[in-house]
């Protein structure tokens, strides 16, 4: 039953013998998850052990270390077997331990509903239920990020499994995604998991009027595979005995070729897209990456060969990456295929490809406003000068309530930047600036609550808004 998997799981194992690794611990990682889910078929039919091998050879693709790996194998044994985290941490280590904790889903039968919590509600508890289940992800993968990874990836490999279930589930899946996990990859520049991400949503979108539109770009990879090979032949030939050590071509993926198409094409149809139109836009990614030198000391030796080694082949020009914010250069061949050709050492095509997980981009990711995550968002002060990160279009109230639903209530005016002025609730902040809230007071000292329903006219942020609602329902159960 199990020997397909545990070929796929030798893989891994392959993988890190080469790289000289130790296997020690995945390999009981994996033993036991293959005795935690043993009678476990997942709804497509398959052992569910499956699942957890496939997220953890994504991961293992991308050089996560033993650690990851073993936390991928174990990744749903606390959902879904009744296994302990404590027992992981007992096992294995309290890295591996927290990994699991932060993609595991909150139970809901141990679910302890907190009525003070201003996203509950009585009314949407299972929504409750999977809001809370993300803020978890998100307070314990702050700590180790590692852990959005691994639910990339569980992601990921979900939304290439997912059609057993109906279309409307699928979509739902969908939704969720773009909403809570697309972002988080966004914010800390993992790459391949957004776009793999956001590709994988897309296929899902247009399952039955993008046919044609997929089958056209498998087809016009498919004709230019010799192509791609007889190009990096001969770029390995070109830069041989230089600094650029690994070459590689990626093709653009379905979302993004049509997605650029649209920026030039108005009104474009999935259905309707033709070949010719494909030319258009970029359909592949080539990356020279190099090691032991300055970016500086060897883009100028690049371009050189670029314009006098290559026949078929020319720059028509330079720009910077929306995304990754690294420039590179635009090339087109001999039959009008566009390449975006990027320069950078292997360091940096890894940190663009696996994300910045080292916390520097943290303190974007609030868990307390799920909702932010899809928002553009600026920087802001307190008065002690604190940092604080807002939607963009927030007002001053919708500050106050970010600091604190009893200073949001409490609202009487706001200082920006040490002005003279008192700012009414409705003020919008910009960039850069620094509030100080002023609120008003009962003789006893206590923040008295001014709400007023009018204030919904002075919010844009959801968090503020669910507040006023909560707040608005209990006056109205009073009377």
């Amino acid at each position: 039953m199990f020997e397909k998997i545990d070929d796929r799981f030798d893989l891994i194992r392959q993988q890190f013998l080469k790289n000289g690794l130790s296997v020690d611990m995945i390999e009981k990682a994996y033993g036991l998850a293959k005795k935690l889910h043993k009678d476990q078929i997942r709804k497509d039919g398959t052992p569910y052990l499956a699942h957890p091998v496939e997220v953890a050879i994504i991961l293992a693709k991308l050089g996560f270390d033993e650690d990851v790996i073993s936390a991928c194998l174990l990744h749903d044994v606390v959902e879904d077997c009744g296994y302990t985290v404590d027992e992981i941490g007992k096992e294995f280590n309290k890295n591996v331990a927290e990994m699991v904790d932060c993609v595991s889903a909150i139970d809901k039968e141990k679910y302890i509903f907190d009525k003070d919590d201003v996203y509950e509600s009585e009314d949407f508890e299972k929504a409750s239920i999977e809001e809370q289940s993300f803020k978890k992800l998100i307070a314990i993968g702050k700590k180790n990020p590692k852990g959005f990874c691994i639910k990339f990836a569980d992601r990921l490999h979900n939304l290439r499994t997912i059609e057993c279930f109906d279309y409307g589930k699928q979509l739902e899946k969908v939704k969720e995604t773009e909403k809570w996990i697309i972002p988080i990859a966004k914010i800390l520049n993992a790459e391949y998991f957004y776009r793999s991400l956001k590709n994988e949503c897309f296929k899902i979108v247009h399952r039955y009027d993008g046919q044609e539109f997929f089958e056209l770009y498998s087809n016009f990879h498919n004709a230019n595979a010799k192509n791609i090979e007889s190009l990096l032949e001969k770029f390995n030939e070109v830069f041989l005995n230089t600094p650029i050590k690994t070459i590689k071509i990626k093709p653009v993926r379905e979302y993004k070729v049509f997605q650029d198409l649209q920026k030039i094409l108005k009104n474009l149809n999935i259905s309707k897209v033709s070949q010719g139109q494909i030319l258009k836009v970029t359909n592949f990614n080539i990356y020279l990456l190099y090691d032991n030198v300055k970016y500086r000391e060897i883009i100028g030796e690049i371009v050189n060969r670029l314009n006098n080694k290559f026949s078929k082949i020319k720059i028509i020009d330079a720009k910077v990456g929306s995304f990754t914010n690294k420039p590179y250069f635009q090339l087109q061949d001999d039959i009008k295929t566009k390449f975006n050709l990027y320069v950078m050492s292997h360091y940096d095509y890894a940190i663009q490809r696996n994300g910045t997980l080292d916390g520097q981009v943290n303190y974007l990711i609030d868990e307390d406003n799920l909702d932010s995550l899809e928002t553009e968002l600026i920087k802001v002060k307190t008065r002690s000068g604190e940092v604080k990160y807002i939607a963009k279009g927030s007002t001053v109230l919708d500050f106050a309530f970010k600091i604190h639903k009893d200073i949001g209530f409490g609202f009487k005016y706001a200082i920006i930047n040490n002005s003279k002025t008192k700012s009414p609730p409705y003020t919008k902040l910009i960039e850069g600036d620094q509030i100080e809230v002023f609120v008003e007071r009962d003789s006893n000292g206590k923040i008295k609550n001014n709400a007023d329903l009018k204030w919904f006219a002075y919010v844009n942020t959801d968090l503020a808004k669910k507040v006023l609602i909560k707040n608005f329902q209990e006056v109205m159960s009073k009377k």
